[in-house]
């Protein structure tokens, strides 16, 4: 028991963090100074993706209402909505090869904020912006979405039942090495009907928090091995407790990136946060024991 409520307890630490290292970020000086036409930019895109994509469903939501009110037009509406808060992700993918250093030069400020010698060193280190494994990341990450999306939308119609337990089941082996009682959890919600269509969702959001996390620490990561031999072989991503805390911080960004006209905002303050949050799972890891 003490054991399930450290984790919960180092989850919610988490998503404090996410939320404190964004309003950290967003105060930032150099943000408001600098990163003005980025933001700009980033805004002005999204509003076009946004738009681009309700104009290609639109002749569907039209369909559907001539249809009328039926499960299978709930469950098409729900998913093609669904479907739309991708949108940032993609954004985000197309904007690190337009701009390959702009996440990068965040990470690093929010680095900067609390330990400038390390951002200076990691900043030192030069990484291949542009390779094929992130290209097939991408896709992937894009495809399963896809396909997630699809198989709880035909579950949701033929197999209300079904449908959803791919995601449930498959989301209870992905943190089967944390504790089992958020599966269990989150079991309990999915099988209550009142309390399926919450369970589905969240399971959805943790789905996009596993990319989220990948890519709002790449700048550290791709850089790890170019540190100095005392920190060469730390992971803070291997740790359980900073598992916990990375699970609570990239879920809670990757709920508020939902929100299609904040997501990339809110991206772009969370690699600020990483870069704080970063420092912070520096200063609780112990070199391995040789």
């Amino acid at each position: 028991m003490d054991s399930i409520t450290a984790h919960a307890l180092n989850a919610i630490y988490g998503g404090f963090l996410a939320c404190t290292g964004c309003i950290r970020g967003a105060c930032h000086p150099e943000l408001r100074h600098h990163y003005k036409k980025t933001l700009a930019w980033i805004t002005g895109s999204l509003l076009l993706l946004a738009f681009l994509g309700y104009l290609v469903t639109l002749p569907i939501h039209v369909i559907l209402w001539l249809v009328g009110g039926t499960t299978f037009k709930a469950a098409l509406s729900n998913a093609l909505y669904k479907s739309l808060a991708a949108i940032p992700f993609v954004l985000v993918a197309l904007c690190r090869y337009f701009k390959p250093t702009l996440f990068d030069h965040l990470f690093l400020m929010g680095v900067a904020m609390d330990d400038p010698l390390l951002a200076e060193k990691l900043s030192q280190i030069k990484v291949d912006y542009f390779t094929w494994a992130y290209v097939t990341s991408v896709a992937l990450f894009l495809v399963h979405r896809l396909v997630l999306t699809l198989i709880l939308t035909l579950g949701t119609i033929f197999t209300p039942l079904f449908g959803g337990l791919f995601a449930i089941f498959a989301f209870g082996y992905k943190i089967r090495r944390m504790e089992v009682v958020f599966f269990c959890a989150l079991f309990g919600l999915y099988v209550v009907p009142w309390t399926r269509s919450y369970a589905l969702d969240l399971a959805r959001i943790w789905f996009d928090a596993r990319g989220i996390a990948k890519e709002l620490f790449a700048p550290f990561i791709d850089r790890q091995y170019g540190l100095d031999l005392a920190n060469k072989e730390l992971s803070i991503l291997k740790w359980p407790k900073h598992q916990a805390i990375l699970f609570g911080f990239s879920y809670t960004l990757s709920y508020f990136l939902e929100f299609a006209f904040v997501g990339p905002l809110v991206w772009f303050l969370g690699s600020i946060s990483a870069g704080i949050l970063t420092n912070i799972l520096l200063r609780t890891t112990v070199p391995p024991a040789k």
